[in-house]
């Protein structure tokens, strides 16, 4: 399989500052479906040097998202870039923003108590008054709204303290003393209104993916919901599926 690389740690900041530029110019290729430009046009925009330009291509050309040949252009294969956001991989949101070179932000637009509410109940087999801790955040990519979340973590009764802030995954291992190993999660699509259109900074009616996610444990209980919004000219996920021969067949 081909992944993108995960940032580097912190002592290679210049590493790092480089392959998001690129990574941008990478986007901009695989969207319009054009070569990269050249290396002399690149470190004069990535104002870097021409040794930082061939590190960060190097890691990209060895998970397969550029193709170099001697002599000739540089390509990217749209097909690589996809893989690099696959649905069924779970990681942080900032984490996949990140891969692709965006500068990612993340904040908390509300956060309270209230009951999981009988179509939510139903899914986790839970009961409809049970409180849970309600959350709403938004991401950003580049400063463009690129998702809001609605997490919804039920609560056991015990009095704990939580920090907004915290990943819901972070906060359910706490809560239940398991962490979140599978997540069953159904894609879907919908049209932005009133609030939601107001927090996306889009006009009313704009398409965004949603998709809704139940989180189990390894125990079989099922830990946390989230419904999820994502903008969709930011990211284009892709689900990768093995193809099994026809039944009868060869």
């Amino acid at each position: 399989m081909t992944y993108l690389p995960l940032p580097r740690p912190l002592g290679d900041r210049a590493h790092l500052r480089v392959l998001h530029g690129l990574l941008r110019f990478v986007r901009e290729a695989a969207a319009s479906r054009t070569p990269l430009p050249g290396e002399l046009e690149l470190t004069a925009r990535l104002e870097c040097t021409r040794q930082q330009l061939r590190n960060a291509m190097a890691s990209l050309e060895a998970q397969g998202i550029v193709r170099r040949r001697q002599g000739s252009v540089t390509t990217v294969d749209p097909i690589a870039l996809r893989l690099s956001v696959r649905l069924e991989e779970q990681f942080e949101h900032t984490d996949l923003l990140d891969r692709l070179g965006y500068q990612s932000e993340v904040e908390t637009l509300s956060s309270g108590t209230k009951t999981l509410g009988p179509d939510v109940g139903a899914l986790m087999e839970l009961a409809a008054e049970m409180p849970a801790l309600a959350v709403r955040k938004r991401w950003r990519a580049d400063g463009v709204v690129a998702m809001i979340a609605d997490d919804l973590l039920p609560l056991d009764g015990a009095e704990r303290r939580f920090d907004p802030d915290e990943s819901v995954f972070t906060a359910a291992a706490k809560v239940w003393g398991e962490p979140v190993i599978w997540e069953v999660s159904t894609p879907g699509v919908t049209t932005l209104h009133g609030e939601l259109a107001a927090l996306f900074e889009r006009a009313e009616g704009s398409p965004v993916m949603t998709s809704e996610i139940v989180g189990i444990g390894a125990s079989g209980r099922r830990l946390m919901h989230s419904f999820e919004y994502h903008a969709p000219d930011i990211v284009s996920y892709s689900l990768v599926r093995t193809v099994r021969p026809p039944w009868g067949g060869a």
